[in-house]
């Protein structure tokens, strides 16, 4: 459309042009009317070029941000939200977080907790970045309001078993970490941890289990490879001096 008036223009320049001075048809006492028109071919190009890049520009602008349809929908699925300008606040969220940049991250989590004060996932993702920012108290109360708000997220409670156990409450690390798992399935640092707790209070049969399933679930891991190792060990060590009492 921004070419076709380009050239209406031009065109209606030319034709006044050529009305009020007839002496430049024939090119006399004026200029080359051949110069002109190639010089209206390269103006209305040039133009015609520019737009064409503006529209590039256009459409590439802002292109990160632009999330899928079947991404919303994934989304929506994943954090188990009806509504779809959450779900994206909620993807774009964990987005950034999982490339470091913590503060956008922490403001769409907000904006998702405004728009929704229940909203599970979004204080998940206040704790993993309070986590990972080295607040833990400020991460384990994220935690458990997540786990108020959706007693099925499975990771709200292995955040919080995790948090637990850095802070060496084994119990209380022991009982998150076992709801994490029995919840989902499938999550190799998640039996790693609970290994870890395992050990935490010598119940190292136990450990050496949960850590065989990581391994198993991640078999290039090399620590949980060494851990395993290690619980083998002690249970063996355990066992042994159990026995001799």
């Amino acid at each position: 459309m921004l070419e076709v008036l380009i050239i209406i223009c031009l065109g209606g320049g030319l034709f006044l042009l050529l009305r009020h001075y007839p002496d430049a048809k024939s090119g006399r006492h004026f200029f080359d009317l051949e110069k002109l028109k190639t010089l209206l071919v390269k103006m209305t190009k040039g133009k015609r070029n520019r737009s064409i890049e503006a529209i590039k520009e256009a459409i590439e602008k802002d292109q990160d941000k632009i999330i899928a349809p079947v991404v919303i929908e994934k989304a929506i699925a994943s954090y188990q939200e009806a509504d779809h300008d959450l779900a994206k606040k909620l993807f774009q969220a964990n987005e950034a977080f999982e490339t470091n940049d913590l503060r956008e991250a922490e403001n769409l989590a907000i904006e998702a907790i405004m728009q929704n004060k229940r909203c599970a996932q979004a204080y998940l993702i206040i704790g993993k970045i309070a986590f990972f920012r080295g607040q833990f108290e400020d991460a384990k109360e994220a935690y458990t309001t997540a786990i108020k708000c959706n007693r099925g997220l499975g990771e709200a409670y292995f955040g919080l078993g995790r948090t637990e156990l850095r802070d060496e409450n084994f119990s209380k690390a022991l009982d998150n970490l076992q709801k994490a798992i029995v919840l989902e399935k499938g999550h190799a640092d998640w039996y790693a941890e609970l290994g870890r707790a395992y050990m935490g209070v010598r119940q190292y049969s136990k450990a050496a289990k949960v850590l065989k399933r990581a391994s198993s679930l991640e078999m290039d891991n090399k620590e949980y490879r060494d851990l395993l190792i290690e619980a083998e060990e002690k249970q063996r060590t355990h066992s042994f001096y159990t026995r001799g009492k």
